[in-house]
């Protein structure tokens, strides 16, 4: 009887030694990493399978531990860490929890909740989805995972650990936001609140200049994406009229709008041809019919289409600043 005991004391000391050892290789961040915006240890039990397409500004990274998927990816959004955690994780229709993690190099917030979904064979899979946010400076590292429970205790506290590790590398700092931005076809006085940033090429437009204005860094989750102001500047002789009148044609026989008008307005210093219109709330209970005006004006060689887009009865007071802050040169 004695030998078993000792036997079996041995068996726990040896068993809680392979635990330890494998707890420890699996939550302590010793391998470094980068995704361009951030840097970051990763633990030795972290497996990278890919690194995501270095030309890309976030790419996607991909780790594996203890055979499950860990997935680290950057997003650009210009709202505090707080009002984008809440615009990531708030749900009404899961029983979440969402904690902020103290003591870390920047706003962390962590995401749990137990969850199932179905599989490629159609079967069951019940497990832990964990998402783990950290940023500063409208940047974020998102860390994901979906794993079974028992996995879940150490792969919960591994990912913790590691996002204490991050360090911001990125150049862009808003403290750096300058309150005027100058380009060579207008300026925009955007003060503290608001920020410009070139936007994205529009297929099929034929345009020289654009931008995109919006809160610089809202504390609020509603106002991103919207308010929203866009600036595009042609120089092919387009008549502000007729892209007026070319946009408001296209919107006449769609059934999901409202207040659809096509006038003049006077701004910038400008006689604009001017349309707008507002789509429908959605089903949703907490749904605003969101509005659209676009401005429509030439200057010398030059023809302006300035466009803002707003959610009515909220975002009014946002777009006023906003045009208000705009000089034609």
């Amino acid at each position: 009887m004695r030998k078993i005991i000792i036997i079996l004391t041995s068996v726990i000391i040896v068993l809680g030694a392979v635990l330890c050892g494998v707890y420890f290789y699996n939550t302590t961040p010793s391998t470094d990493y980068d995704n361009k915006n951030f840097s970051f240890k990763v633990p030795k039990g972290f497996r990278c399978t890919s690194t995501g397409n270095p030309d890309e500004p976030n790419p996607i990274m991909y780790f594996e531990c203890l055979g499950e998927d860990i997935t680290i990816f950057n997003i650009e959004m210009t709202l505090t860490p707080e009002a984008f955690s809440h615009k990531m994780f708030s749900s009404e229709e899961r029983s979440a929890k969402v904690e902020k993690l103290e003591g870390y190099p920047y706003d962390c917030y962590f995401y749990s909740s137990e969850e199932t979904y179905k599989d490629e064979n159609g079967k069951d899979k019940h497990g832990i989805e964990m998402s783990c946010i950290i940023g500063t400076d409208t940047h974020f590292m998102v860390i994901d995972c979906f794993c079974s429970p028992l996995k879940a205790k150490i792969i919960k506290p591994a990912i913790k650990k590691f996002a204490n590790t991050v360090k911001y590398i990125s150049d862009f700092r808003l403290a750096d936001k300058p309150d005027v931005f100058e380009y060579d076809y207008l300026s925009i006085n955007t003060g503290s609140k608001y920020l410009c940033r070139p936007s994205d090429k529009l297929t099929g437009k034929d345009y020289i200049f654009s931008l995109v204005e919006r809160y610089a860094e809202a504390d609020d989750p509603d106002k991103f994406p919207y308010p929203v102001l866009n600036v595009l500047v042609f120089d092919n002789g387009s008549s502000p009229a007729d892209l007026a009148d070319e946009e408001y044609n296209k919107h006449l026989e769609e059934k999901h709008i409202d207040a659809l008008t096509r006038d003049q307005k006077d701004m910038f210093g400008f006689n604009c041809e001017h349309f707008r219109y507002e789509s429908k709330p959605s089903t949703l209970s907490n749904s605003k019919p969101l509005c659209r005006d676009y401005y429509y004006f030439s200057k010398d060689k030059y023809t302006y289409a300035i466009s803002v887009i707003y959610h009515k009865d909220s975002d009014e007071a946002d777009i006023k600043e906003m045009l208000d802050g705009i000089t034609i040169k």
